[in-house]
C-alpha cells in the first residue's frame, strides 16, 4: 500500500502533516525540519527530509507494535548498525505521541489536529489528538506483515532535504 505524508506546516516548534491512507486521513507531529552534516536531519531532533519511504512493521521492546521508515539514499536507515560510517538517522518510527516532545525524529499519528494542554509543562500545545486510536487504524489498514511505501511532500513551502 501507498501512503502519503503531506506536510503543511514547518514551524519553529513542530512539523504538522496529514497522512492519507485509502478510508482515513491522520493528523500528524514531528519536530522541526533541523539540518546536519550527513544526510538524513539532525538525528533525533529534526523531521526526516520530504521523499519516498519503505515503511514496515516493527516491534518496540518494551512499547509494542510501530512502523519503521527507511530509505538509505536520503539518509535514513532502520537500525544502528545499518548505517555506512556511523552517519545518518535511525529508528525513525510511527508511534503514539500526541504532543511534539513525545517524539525524538519519529512521527506521532492522531485523529484530528488539537490545542491540548501538556500536564507535564502545564502549556497548551499544537497537537494531535487521540494518538492511540490513529495507530489501531494504522494497524488495521497496514497489518503486521506487509511492507508499504510511505511518500512525504510538502504542501507549501520547502521541506527538508538531504
Amino acid at each position: 500500500m501507498e501512503l502519503v505524508l503531506e506536510r503543511f506546516s514547518y514551524a519553529p516548534s513542530e512539523t504538522e502533516g496529514v497522512l492519507s491512507l485509502p478510508a482515513h486521513d491522520l493528523a500528524t507531529i514531528e519536530r522541526p525540519w533541523v539540518p546536519h552534516d550527513s544526510p538524513g536531519g539532525k538525528p533525533f531532533q529534526s523531521c526526516v527530509p520530504d521523499g519516498e519511504y519503505r515503511l514496515d512493521p516493527w516491534t518496540r521492546p518494551n512499547r509494542g507494535e510501530v512502523y519503521i521508515l527507511s530509505n538509505p539514499d536520503l539518509g535514513v536507515y532502520r537500525l544502528e548498525e545499518d548505517r555506512p560510517r556511523g552517519e545518518g538517522r535511525y529508528l525513525v518510527l510511527i508511534h503514539i505521541a500526541n504532543f511534539v516532545r513525545n517524539v525524538v525524529g519519529c512521527i506521532g499519528p492522531g485523529t484530528q489536529r488539537a490545542i491540548m494542554k501538556d500536564k507535564k509543562t502545564g502549556t497548551y500545545e499544537r497537537a494531535v489528538a487521540s494518538s492511540g486510536e490513529a495507530m489501531k487504524i494504522l494497524r488495521a489498514n497496514l497489518g503486521r506483515e506487509e511492507t508499504h511505501t510511505l511518500i512525504i511532500r510538502s504542501k507549501c513551502g520547502t521541506g527538508g532535504t538531504a
